[in-house]
């Protein structure tokens, strides 16, 4: 890895150029997977002077980890701050590669979040695939300007041996196509000025390969016409194209001329990325990108360092940042100290004395944090509303367990599984130790893949075994419960529980918000979608506090099958307690309340539920028929199908479990001109005839009789 960087000597000249936001460039490069994304990259930082020409392509310098170098994928987004000179001016380029695979589209969703502009890349001979619509819509979602380089047109020439009319039509028609995209999803405010046109030199043309490009512009000062370099190849004269042609200069140049500096990009960005009150101190600070103004960060991505401790990446929106410096964490409102200051040069980090408004930076802190958390000054810990209101293009519902091959290894595992929680803000970690399962969540099975091996990569020694991915379901009621009474295991504490659905007014509630019962205030806890209500007297707080754990231990784990409630509300009418405190310890309490809660549960007309993907598809409007076939055999039910042109845009929900596999399916029919992007949408009743099923399997699976339970099991109704 050293041999590939030399010594960052840019780093004091970026550093002075830190507090001027119209010399910064926060660029993100997206793409389909394999289109050209991190080879670009390496010709950009070889044409900076941060690695030799001789190694783009080969280097991949900010894909250092080992999975993606041995998969030859992009897997976490990584940046990059590097100088740009004209003959005027000198600029900082904050770069971001992010990944091309739809299993890592949470990573790019967060990466967008940082960035203003986007540079598309787009293979000229697969021309717009899946997943380079996806990314771009979400960018226009994020108010992300992009520009389009189009990539490997030595493809054009050396494989299809095109004639210079026939290249010349394929460049038209991806043009064509992503200028569509911008039409159908950008701000209406930005479409006509947002659209790309070769004549502007927003559109470069060339082989991240071969390190070469043009514009049109470029085009006619540098070579007399297309020919010239159709006839290079034939020549082998492709060195004379880097020389004539050299990519990083035009690429430079699209990227200074056409895409915001962060003062421009955060008066119209904010809006769509915060949701806090624009016209307060704090966010009227960020609108104008206020280097002197309260300080606004949000959290991108997190990485846990041994030997330094917690390594903190993001883009700074207001105020400035310096080494020393304590934070106030809005999410978690603990405080983190910034050890050191530093600019993110791929695996390295060049450590800074500050960094102000507009800047991606990296902190080193000693306490734990999370992506996704927002940090503030501490005497401003109340002026800032969190920045986590990304949208995920999907969700984490697809699951496997993990254990690990010694069962010696266990507490290594625990700790390996937390680790990656805190570093990957797309992955849920469910430990339950009454099933034995230690579960992994994640958007789709290469990201669970990939988590898994990096689990034991970081922990040497640790071996472990997986499980196939499946779907998590959840369990709900649709009546009320009868109210059942249960003893705790000892027979010295009984407890009268009564469930039901949760209603709006429910949902709405806050955890601190007191319950009105009656002619006095009961004590109340939300905890995942689920409700617990003393209706009866005031319980002292130790005896409360087991209560609540009874509760969240019934929560987590349902009477059907194990899956977690959802939209239960617990009523606890009475209780009667052993005078003696060695009988009423947590255990025995939660013994009895488990109970109580199933056994009323089991009376209440219990469903499954099962995760639904929202999925928006375009599609050319003769292959509309097939793609509707694939869902509606998938129980998908299409809601919208609106003609846009030639493409046909249907809308339809489909079982998260229907889902696995339909990407291949719909790509081989439709020969890749089919687009599409999967979004969790809701949990909807599971058809009576599947749920018997699923419910026996799941049972199955986790060592559990084949039968459900009778509530008399439980309890005895009153």
């Amino acid at each position: 890895m050293d041999k590939r960087m030399p010594v960052f000597k840019q780093t004091p000249e970026i550093q002075r150029l830190l507090s001027n936001a119209e010399a910064i460039r926060n660029l993100g490069i997206i793409a389909h997977i394999d289109h050209g994304k991190t080879t670009l990259t390496d010709a950009l930082l070889a044409g900076a002077g941060l690695l030799s020409p001789q190694m783009v392509g080969s280097a991949r310098v900010l894909d250092y980890l080992e999975e993606e170098q041995k998969r030859r994928i992009t897997i976490k987004a990584s940046n990059i701050s590097f100088l740009y000179k004209t003959s005027a001016e000198s600029f900082v380029i904050n770069l971001v590669d992010t990944p091309g695979h739809v299993d890592f589209a949470g990573k790019v969703t967060r990466a967008l979040r940082s960035i203003d502009g986007a540079l598309v890349v787009v293979d000229s001979v697969e021309e717009i695939m899946t997943q380079t619509e996806i990314v771009t819509i979400q960018a226009l979602a994020e108010g992300v300007r992009p520009i389009l380089f189009i990539n490997k047109v030595d493809r054009l020439i050396r494989e299809m041996q095109l004639k210079s009319t026939q290249i010349q039509e394929k460049f038209s028609r991806i043009i064509a196509n992503f200028n569509n995209l911008i039409e159908t999803y950008s701000d209406p405010d930005f479409t006509a000025s947002w659209k790309v046109n070769p004549t502007l030199g927003n559109v470069v043309f060339g082989s991240a390969l071969h390190n070469w490009g043009f514009t049109l512009n470029t085009s006619d000062s540098r070579i007399t016409k297309f020919e010239d370099i159709v006839r290079a190849y034939q020549t082998s004269e492709i060195e004379q194209l880097h020389k004539k042609l050299p990519l990083y200069r035009e690429i430079m140049k699209a990227v200074i001329v056409h895409l915001p500096n962060p003062r421009q990009a955060q008066k119209y960005r904010i809006s769509r990325i915060w949701k806090g009150a624009l016209k307060s101190r704090i966010g009227a600070a960020m609108v104008e990108c206020d280097a002197k103004g309260p300080t606004a960060m949000c959290i991108t991505n997190v990485q846990l360092d041994p030997a330094q401790g917690t390594i903190v990446n993001g883009r700074l929106f207001s105020g400035t940042i310096k080494t020393g410096d304590v934070l106030h964490q809005v999410n978690s409102r603990n405080k983190l100290g910034v050890q050191q200051l530093s600019l993110n040069m791929g695996a390295f980090r060049e450590p800074i004395q500050w960094a102000s408004a507009g800047n991606i930076i990296s902190l080193t802190t000693q306490d734990n944090t999370k992506a996704g958390e927002s940090l503030t000054d501490i005497s401003n810990q109340y002026g800032l509303a969190p920045f986590e209101q990304v949208e995920y293009v999907s969700e984490p519902v697809v699951t496997i367990s993990v254990e690990p091959t010694n069962p010696s290894n266990l507490p290594a595992l625990l700790l390996a599984m937390e680790r990656a929680a805190l570093e990957d803000p797309n992955l849920i970690v469910t430990i339950n130790k009454e099933t034995g399962e230690y579960l992994l969540s994640g958007i789709g099975e290469l990201h669970l893949e990939i988590v898994a091996k990096s689990i034991t990569g970081n922990t040497p020694g640790l071996d472990i075994t997986t499980s196939f991915p499946r779907v998590v379901y959840r369990e709900t009621i649709t009546k009320k419960g009868t109210i059942v009474s249960a003893n705790s295991a000892n027979l010295q504490n009984s407890f009268q529980i009564g469930v039901e659905p949760m209603t709006n007014g429910d949902l709405n509630r806050n955890e601190n918000q007191p319950l009105v019962s009656g002619d006095h205030f009961g004590q109340v806890l939300v905890y995942e979608k689920n409700m617990l209500a003393n209706l009866g007297p005031e319980l002292p707080s130790e005896i409360w506090d087991s209560i609540i754990s009874g509760f969240v231990f019934a929560s987590k784990s349902g009477p059907l099958c194990g899956e977690p409630m959802r939209l239960v509300r617990v009523n606890l009418i009475n209780s009667r307690l052993s005078g003696n405190k060695e009988y009423r310890t947590t255990s025995e309490i939660m013994h009895g309340i488990g109970k109580a809660v199933f056994g009323s549960f089991l009376t209440a007309k219990p469903k499954l539920l099962e995760p639904y993907y929202k999925t928006t598809l375009s599609t050319p409007m003769e292959l509309a028929g097939e793609c509707t076939r694939i869902l509606n055999a998938r129980r998908g039910k299409v809601f919208s199908f609106v003609p846009k042109g030639s493409l046909a845009v249907i809308q339809a929900r489909i079982p998260v479990v229907e889902s696995f596999g339909i990407s291949e399916e719909l790509r081989t029919t439709t020969s890749g001109r089919a687009t599409w992007q999967l979004t969790f949408d809701s949990w909807v009743e599971e058809p009576e005839r599947l749920a018997n099923r699923t419910i026996t399997e799941i049972r199955k699976r986790k060592g559990l009789p084949s039968e459900v339970p009778d509530s008399i099991k439980f309890a005895s109704e009153e």
